[in-house]
């Protein structure tokens, strides 16, 4: 009887402890979101190298933890799969077999192989301990927050920045970037995901009526920061995101529903009339907050796209540097240059002085190509398809906060989807935190019905 009761009380021991470290390595992973942010995005490689030591950390008492409860994985971690591909893919591209290495800049895309490896860690991660409605918020509040912040010391920093050479920050000077990013683009991409899940949640009425207001309150300054950042790809997501919640407005629906709402949210009339209507707030809102300076970005952009070479042989508009990257695809199709190596293989492509030499391709799916090759672009792919085939069956089912936090999710990924194929943010570690949060809320681990279930095997 004795034995019985030590060998139960171990067992609840260890089952306390596996629960003590479920909540704090949950906390840590939710904590690099904001955190990551601040300092320039962490685009530093001291600050690069600190979060992705951070991301190892929690993962040993992943390890620990997973041993204390007797589960380490779930089926969700599917979506990581192709994540370690890539990094083994690029891996292998900077290792000297046969006829030399495939990257042109083997050591740089070791570094990219490392980080690839930290991301798919930091997703695993969040799909292994983001498995209740509760956290799932928490980690979608988490994006919110980041973005939130962000916008209102943007917003701060454009109203009271007056020619000092930093603001807080050494190398935020005057006219350059956005908030905290020394590149305004960037920003955009983080207040995208943050405007994004707001919405989201009110489309997806995941939120009381009655309470409604609050995330459209939080979403108002997010916006106006967007809008006040002058980015276009910016101001192109987010349009495209009002038109992804107005074609998908209703979605969230339970099955089973057929109120009055329920119906009118199921017509495509009322859904076009939606898009038409909100589109129409926010030409007029961007009109009246941007102004001129808005107007003379979007007027530009016909002109570096389609223009042709101008006098200023340095010139590197997005044209020129499309069509050295699809050259540099197709020299190189299968395996591609190395990720890592674009910036010196595009050199050869590249039609000017040598004065500027593009160092991304302002379109994230042109770089993976060029980059990755088909094999590559194929493991990127079966990334995107298996989010697919992980968020759509929970839009329809469990709880409404559940759904609608999926909405918000994929809303927030719809804007950085349509703005990589004008920039490169997602290079930017805090963004790529921030988008692998929202795909892990997206592809949750919990059950369907919105039920809890404990991990705990005791």
């Amino acid at each position: 009887m004795t034995n019985v009761s030590r060998a139960a009380g171990d067992v609840d021991r260890a089952g306390l402890l596996a629960r003590g470290l479920s909540a704090f390595i949950f906390a840590g992973l939710v904590a690099v979101v904001p955190l990551s942010s601040v300092p320039y995005g962490s685009v530093e490689p001291l600050w690069t190298a600190l979060f992705e030591v951070s991301v190892f950390l929690l993962a040993a008492l992943w390890a620990l933890e997973g041993a204390l409860a007797g589960r380490w994985v779930s089926r969700a971690h599917a979506l990581a799969l192709p994540g370690v591909a890539l990094a083994a893919y690029a891996l292998l591209q900077s290792l000297e077999l046969g006829g030399g290495a495939v990257s042109y800049d083997p050591y740089e895309t070791r570094l990219v192989a490392l980080l690839f490896f930290t991301y798919t860690t930091y997703l695993a991660l969040l799909l292994r301990y983001a498995d209740t409605e509760r956290r799932l918020r928490a980690l979608l509040y988490a994006v919110v927050l980041a973005g939130l912040a962000s916008a209102l010391f943007g917003i701060v920093r454009q109203t009271a920045q007056r020619g000092a050479e930093g603001f807080l920050l050494e190398a935020l000077r005057p006219n350059t970037g956005y908030a905290q990013f020394i590149n305004k683009n960037h920003f955009a991409y983080l207040a995208e995901m943050a405007l994004g899940a707001l919405l989201g949640l009110v489309a997806g009425r995941g939120v009381a009526r009655a309470k409604a207001l609050v995330p459209l309150a939080l979403a108002l300054p997010i916006w106006a920061a967007l809008v006040l950042s002058n980015s276009r790809g910016g101001l192109l997501a987010m349009f495209c995101q009002v038109i992804f919640l107005g074609a998908t407005f209703g979605v969230t629906r339970a099955r089973g529903a057929n109120s009055a709402l329920d119906r009118i949210a199921g017509s495509k009339a009322a859904r076009a009339g939606l898009v038409f209507a909100l589109l129409s707030t926010i030409v007029v809102g961007m009109v009246w907050l941007g102004g001129d300076a808005v107007a003379d970005r979007v007027a530009s952009v016909g002109e570096e796209v389609t223009a042709g070479a101008t006098a200023d042989a340095t010139h590197s508009g997005r044209r020129d540097i499309w069509a050295a990257t699809w050259k540099t695809f197709t020299t190189h199709p299968l395996a591609g240059v190395g990720f890592g190596g674009y910036w010196v293989a595009v050199s050869e492509q590249h039609e000017g002085s040598g004065g500027l030499v593009p160092q991304q391709a302002h379109n994230d799916y042109l770089e993976v190509l060029a980059s990755g090759g088909l094999l590559g672009a194929g493991l990127v792919l079966a990334f995107l398809l298996l989010l697919v085939r992980r968020s759509a069956p929970r839009l329809r089912a469990g709880s409404a906060s559940a759904r609608a936090a999926c909405l918000g999710a994929l809303a927030g990924l719809c804007g950085v989807a349509v703005h990589s194929l004008v920039e490169f943010g997602l290079h930017v570690p805090s963004n790529a935190f921030a988008a692998l949060a929202l795909a892990a809320v997206a592809a949750a681990a919990i059950p369907l019905n919105g039920q809890k279930t404990s991990p705990y095997k005791y």
